[in-house]
Protein backbone atom coordinates (compact mmCIF):
# COMPACT_ATOMS: atom_id res chain seq x y z
CA UNK A 1 0.00 0.00 0.00
CA UNK A 2 1.04 3.73 -1.00
CA UNK A 3 0.66 6.01 2.10
CA UNK A 4 1.22 9.60 2.12
CA UNK A 5 1.35 11.94 4.77
CA UNK A 6 0.55 15.07 4.62
CA UNK A 7 2.67 17.66 6.94
CA UNK A 8 1.83 21.21 6.73
CA UNK A 9 5.11 22.12 9.00
CA UNK A 10 8.01 20.42 10.13
CA UNK A 11 7.11 18.17 12.99
CA UNK A 12 3.57 17.66 11.96
CA UNK A 13 4.30 14.49 10.65
CA UNK A 14 5.56 12.98 14.15
CA UNK A 15 2.64 14.72 15.85
CA UNK A 16 -0.19 13.97 14.13
CA UNK A 17 0.91 10.10 12.84
CA UNK A 18 4.65 9.43 14.06
CA UNK A 19 3.66 5.84 15.61
CA UNK A 20 1.25 4.81 12.61
CA UNK A 21 4.46 5.95 10.14
CA UNK A 22 6.37 3.59 12.20
CA UNK A 23 3.83 0.70 12.25
CA UNK A 24 2.86 0.80 8.64
CA UNK A 25 6.98 1.17 7.79
CA UNK A 26 6.74 -2.06 9.67
CA UNK A 27 4.63 -3.89 7.78
CA UNK A 28 6.25 -3.43 4.51
CA UNK A 29 3.91 -0.49 3.25
CA UNK A 30 5.74 2.17 0.75
CA UNK A 31 5.30 5.84 3.31
CA UNK A 32 6.13 8.69 1.84
CA UNK A 33 6.03 12.40 3.34
CA UNK A 34 5.32 16.24 1.85
CA UNK A 35 6.13 18.71 4.12
CA UNK A 36 4.16 21.78 2.79
CA UNK A 37 5.36 24.81 4.41
CA UNK A 38 8.67 25.81 5.34
CA UNK A 39 7.95 26.75 9.32
CA UNK A 40 9.94 30.38 8.89
CA UNK A 41 6.74 31.43 10.95
CA UNK A 42 7.25 29.20 14.38
CA UNK A 43 9.06 31.73 16.69
CA UNK A 44 6.23 34.88 15.58
CA UNK A 45 3.60 34.30 18.08
CA UNK A 46 5.64 32.73 20.79
CA UNK A 47 8.26 35.90 21.11
CA UNK A 48 4.77 38.07 21.46
CA UNK A 49 3.57 36.04 24.14
CA UNK A 50 6.66 35.12 26.05
CA UNK A 51 6.92 31.43 25.35
CA UNK A 52 10.30 31.68 23.64
CA UNK A 53 13.46 31.60 25.23
CA UNK A 54 15.72 34.51 24.47
CA UNK A 55 18.84 33.11 23.25
CA UNK A 56 21.34 33.58 20.42
CA UNK A 57 19.53 30.56 18.34
CA UNK A 58 16.42 32.48 18.36
CA UNK A 59 17.55 35.36 17.21
CA UNK A 60 18.21 34.41 13.50
CA UNK A 61 16.46 35.16 10.62
CA UNK A 62 13.34 33.67 9.11
CA UNK A 63 14.85 32.52 6.47
CA UNK A 64 17.71 30.94 8.46
CA UNK A 65 15.06 29.21 10.58
CA UNK A 66 13.30 27.91 7.65
CA UNK A 67 16.43 26.29 5.97
CA UNK A 68 16.52 24.79 9.67
CA UNK A 69 13.50 23.94 10.06
CA UNK A 70 13.37 21.90 6.77
CA UNK A 71 17.06 19.96 7.42
CA UNK A 72 15.49 18.81 10.98
CA UNK A 73 12.40 17.55 9.41
CA UNK A 74 14.57 16.00 6.91
CA UNK A 75 16.68 14.27 9.51
CA UNK A 76 13.69 12.89 11.25
CA UNK A 77 12.32 11.74 8.51
CA UNK A 78 15.45 9.51 8.07
CA UNK A 79 15.05 8.52 11.41
CA UNK A 80 11.80 7.52 10.98
CA UNK A 81 12.79 4.94 8.36
CA UNK A 82 11.34 7.09 5.32
CA UNK A 83 13.37 6.10 2.69
CA UNK A 84 14.77 9.99 0.79
CA UNK A 85 13.34 9.73 -2.51
CA UNK A 86 10.30 9.60 -0.45
CA UNK A 87 10.63 13.26 1.51
CA UNK A 88 9.44 15.29 -0.44
CA UNK A 89 9.39 19.38 0.26
CA UNK A 90 7.54 21.99 -1.14
CA UNK A 91 8.74 24.86 1.30
CA UNK A 92 6.14 27.43 0.68
CA UNK A 93 6.15 29.91 3.14
CA UNK A 94 4.78 29.40 6.82
CA UNK A 95 1.17 31.13 7.18
CA UNK A 96 1.17 31.96 3.75
CA UNK A 97 -0.39 28.10 2.33
CA UNK A 98 -4.15 29.24 1.26
CA UNK A 99 -2.36 31.59 -0.83
CA UNK A 100 -0.80 28.46 -2.99
CA UNK A 101 -3.48 25.53 -3.09
CA UNK A 102 -3.88 25.60 -6.77
CA UNK A 103 0.08 25.14 -7.24
CA UNK A 104 0.67 23.13 -4.19
CA UNK A 105 -1.82 20.64 -6.11
CA UNK A 106 -0.08 21.08 -9.71
CA UNK A 107 3.48 20.42 -8.02
CA UNK A 108 2.64 16.61 -6.45
CA UNK A 109 0.13 15.20 -8.73
CA UNK A 110 3.08 12.86 -10.23
CA UNK A 111 3.81 11.79 -6.53
CA UNK A 112 0.11 10.81 -5.76
CA UNK A 113 -1.41 9.37 -8.76
CA UNK A 114 -1.04 5.53 -7.02
CA UNK A 115 -1.62 6.56 -3.65
CA UNK A 116 -3.94 4.02 -1.72
CA UNK A 117 -4.43 6.64 1.47
CA UNK A 118 -3.44 10.09 2.32
CA UNK A 119 -3.12 11.31 6.25
CA UNK A 120 -3.93 14.36 6.50
CA UNK A 121 -4.91 16.94 8.76
CA UNK A 122 -8.68 17.57 9.53
CA UNK A 123 -11.59 20.32 8.08
CA UNK A 124 -12.84 23.27 10.35
CA UNK A 125 -9.08 23.90 11.51
CA UNK A 126 -8.50 26.90 13.01
CA UNK A 127 -4.84 26.59 11.99
CA UNK A 128 -4.80 28.24 8.33
CA UNK A 129 -1.96 26.23 7.45
CA UNK A 130 -3.55 23.03 8.40
CA UNK A 131 -6.69 23.88 6.76
CA UNK A 132 -5.11 24.93 3.37
CA UNK A 133 -3.18 21.34 2.97
CA UNK A 134 -6.63 19.82 4.07
CA UNK A 135 -7.72 21.56 0.99
CA UNK A 136 -5.03 20.57 -0.79
CA UNK A 137 -5.37 17.16 -0.05
CA UNK A 138 -8.69 16.66 -1.08
CA UNK A 139 -8.60 18.77 -4.18
CA UNK A 140 -5.52 16.42 -5.96
CA UNK A 141 -7.86 13.72 -5.07
CA UNK A 142 -10.47 14.93 -6.66
CA UNK A 143 -8.37 16.16 -9.88
CA UNK A 144 -6.69 12.50 -9.98
CA UNK A 145 -9.99 10.73 -9.37
CA UNK A 146 -9.12 8.41 -6.66
CA UNK A 147 -12.16 7.49 -5.72
CA UNK A 148 -10.92 4.33 -3.71
CA UNK A 149 -8.67 6.53 -1.79
CA UNK A 150 -8.24 6.11 2.22
CA UNK A 151 -8.27 9.64 3.67
CA UNK A 152 -7.22 9.20 7.49
CA UNK A 153 -7.46 12.47 9.46
CA UNK A 154 -5.27 13.43 12.01
CA UNK A 155 -6.62 16.23 14.22
CA UNK A 156 -4.20 19.00 15.68
CA UNK A 157 -5.23 22.25 16.91
CA UNK A 158 -9.36 21.31 17.01
CA UNK A 159 -11.01 17.72 18.46
CA UNK A 160 -11.41 14.60 16.44
CA UNK A 161 -15.07 13.88 15.90
CA UNK A 162 -14.85 11.01 14.60
CA UNK A 163 -17.12 8.20 15.36
CA UNK A 164 -18.01 4.15 15.06
CA UNK A 165 -16.86 3.30 11.55
CA UNK A 166 -15.26 6.37 11.13
CA UNK A 167 -12.84 6.31 13.98
CA UNK A 168 -9.31 4.05 13.56
CA UNK A 169 -7.05 3.38 16.42
CA UNK A 170 -3.66 2.24 15.77
CA UNK A 171 -1.68 0.67 18.91
CA UNK A 172 1.42 2.24 18.77
CA UNK A 173 3.03 1.21 22.05
CA UNK A 174 7.01 1.27 22.62
CA UNK A 175 7.48 3.03 19.08
CA UNK A 176 5.88 5.61 20.83
CA UNK A 177 9.67 6.45 22.33
CA UNK A 178 11.20 6.47 18.85
CA UNK A 179 8.28 9.27 17.84
CA UNK A 180 9.81 11.37 21.24
CA UNK A 181 13.12 11.42 20.03
CA UNK A 182 11.59 11.86 16.26
CA UNK A 183 10.51 15.21 18.00
CA UNK A 184 13.64 15.76 19.37
CA UNK A 185 15.34 16.27 15.95
CA UNK A 186 13.49 19.09 15.28
CA UNK A 187 15.45 21.26 18.12
CA UNK A 188 14.60 24.88 17.04
CA UNK A 189 10.94 23.99 18.37
CA UNK A 190 12.46 23.00 22.26
CA UNK A 191 13.37 26.63 22.35
CA UNK A 192 9.49 27.48 23.36
CA UNK A 193 8.51 26.14 26.57
CA UNK A 194 5.31 24.79 25.75
CA UNK A 195 7.12 22.07 23.32
CA UNK A 196 8.54 20.22 26.03
CA UNK A 197 5.37 19.23 28.00
CA UNK A 198 3.89 18.69 24.56
CA UNK A 199 6.72 16.28 23.52
CA UNK A 200 6.45 14.08 26.66
CA UNK A 201 2.93 13.87 26.16
CA UNK A 202 3.75 12.28 22.85
CA UNK A 203 5.88 9.91 24.39
CA UNK A 204 3.52 8.82 26.56
CA UNK A 205 0.94 7.93 24.19
CA UNK A 206 0.16 4.15 23.52
CA UNK A 207 -2.44 4.90 20.37
CA UNK A 208 -3.02 7.15 17.65
CA UNK A 209 -6.47 8.13 16.45
CA UNK A 210 -7.88 8.76 12.93
CA UNK A 211 -11.17 9.99 11.13
CA UNK A 212 -11.94 7.51 8.27
CA UNK A 213 -13.26 8.52 5.08
CA UNK A 214 -13.39 8.62 0.98
CA UNK A 215 -13.89 11.27 -1.59
CA UNK A 216 -17.96 10.18 -0.88
CA UNK A 217 -17.96 11.45 2.41
CA UNK A 218 -16.68 14.90 1.54
CA UNK A 219 -18.34 17.36 3.61
CA UNK A 220 -20.29 14.96 5.53
CA UNK A 221 -18.66 14.84 8.56
CA UNK A 222 -16.92 17.95 11.56
CA UNK A 223 -13.52 16.63 10.41
CA UNK A 224 -13.49 15.91 6.55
Amino acid sequence: MKIVIFAPHPDDESYGAGGSILTWLNEGHNVHIIWLTDGRACYRKPKIIGDLEDCEATRISEDKLAKTRLDEADAAGEFLGIKKENRHFLKFFDQELSKYIEEAVDKIKDILEDADRFVIPSANNNHPDHQATYEIAVKVAEELNLKSLEFYVYALYNPLKAQDENLVKIRIGNLRFKVYNALKLHKTQFFMHDMKWQSLAIRNRRRERFGSFKLKDKNNFYNF
